[in-house]
């Protein structure tokens, strides 16, 4: 049985998914890489004819367009590995992972949160102001490499708190790691581990939820790529709102009943509430969500549709009462101008920091990014710190 099942769910994406693939069996012999690929054809597998690393591939083709939830879940089954980790087609993953793998089964770790101090920009990445600036480019910001406890299900009340602004501090099976054994436990609980609209954020919830073991790594074990495809692009790009129905990602969800309370656009604050609050539900959870900091961002970031915003406003109040809202709206206002001072303030702290950011040029796809990721953590920076007593975050 392989250490880790990397599984990647892609969908007409091959020009990443092929050397996101190679760079993924290059880590180890001990790692098994599962595709679950929803395209029309087969454009995965003529590109490692005579390959012997694509015995430890499983292509899994469902013959179908699936939703993404569903893709996710298809490549779950087929996965056998004592960790999973679910990566994007684009995104890759540092050599480093065999070794916090081996330390965390010694431990019974369950589940792993990282930070991502590096991001990889595709040579298709285009910014909606600075055009193709870091096109080609591998950013690596600063870590410790420390290793601490993490207490996931205060992660999940935070993220509750902080509706719609993501997965937060939780930690996640997509971009994430997390072991078979928990896994199975979730899905024998509550009948699947993908769920909602965004899968990220619904098992993130679940794992939060389930987690007894958890650990929080700063270092670049997985880097985050952004294409011109992916959603990370689109959003650098303005093209990540629009109407709800009409949107590709969700018409891939049959007979979808969206949340009256959560305003019917497609856009990142409104499909990640909806999804949290559909893993909330499936936990029977007694957290109570903070609506207003949802709807700040609604009003703040998508005027466009504001009758929709307000529509649903309306609705939690009838649901919530004005004044319990009201107290939601006061926070979540507060709140999110604090975060709008902070990320002015850390802007302004970036231009007089020198030598804090490293920028690599000219790299081509992920498997060029793994190897220089790979080349420069093996000289510089702090060593991933696998201690033998974990100390408390």
């Amino acid at each position: 049985m392989p250490i880790l099942s990397i599984i990647i769910p892609t969908h007409n994406r091959a020009k990443y998914a092929v050397p996101t693939i190679r760079s993924a069996l290059s880590i180890s012999p001990d790692v098994e890489v599962v595709v679950s690929d929803t395209s029309q054809e087969d454009h995965i597998s003529g590109q490692f004819v005579n390959d012997p690393d694509w015995s430890r591939v499983r292509l899994v083709r469902p013959g179908q367009v699936l939703s993404v939830v569903d893709n996710f879940n298809q490549g779950l089954q087929h996965a056998s590995g004592d960790y999973l980790l679910f990566l994007g087609d684009d995104d890759l993953v540092t050599p480093k992972i065999a070794d916090l793998l081996t330390w965390a089964k010694r431990n019974r770790v369950d589940a792993i949160q990282l930070t991502f101090p590096a991001i990889y920009y595709w040579p298709d990445f285009m910014h909606k102001r600075l055009g193709d600036h870091y096109a080609g480019t591998l950013h690596l910001g600063t870590f410790s490499g420390a290793v601490r406890r993490h207490d996931a299900k205060r992660t999940l009340r935070e993220a509750a708190e902080k509706l719609g602004g993501g997965v937060f501090d939780m930690p996640r099976a997509y971009a994430g790691i997390v072991s078979k054994d928990l896994v199975q436990a979730i899905v024998a609980k509550q009948g699947s581990l993908f769920g909602g609209v965004s899968p990220d954020i619904y098992s993130a919830a679940l794992i939060a939820d389930a987690a007894t073991h958890c650990v929080s790594i700063d270092y670049p074990v997985i880097v985050p790529g952004s294409s011109g495809a992916s959603t990370a692009g689109q959003s650098a790009n303005g093209k990540h709102i629009g109407a709800l129905r009409d949107n590709a990602h969700i018409g891939a969800f049959r007979n979808l009943i969206w949340d009256d309370l959560v305003p019917e656009f497609y856009s990142v604050p409104t499909v990640w509430s909806y999804s949290l609050l559909r893993a909330l539900k499936t936990l029977d959870s007694s957290i109570q969500p903070n609506y207003g900091r949802l709807y700040v961002r609604c009003l703040f970031y998508h005027r466009y549709f504001l009758k929709l915003s307000l529509s649903s406003l309306r609705a939690a109040a009838k649901r919530l009462g004005w004044a319990k809202l009201s107290w939601q709206l006061a926070r979540g206002a507060a709140a999110e101008l604090q975060w709008i001072a902070g990320k002015l303030l850390a802007m302004a702290r970036s231009k007089y920091q020198l030598g804090t950011n490293r920028v690599f040029t000219g790299i081509t796809d992920t498997q060029d990014a793994n190897l220089k990721i790979s080349e420069f953590l093996q000289k510089s920076g702090p060593p991933l710190d696998l201690p033998h007593e974990l100390a408390a975050k």
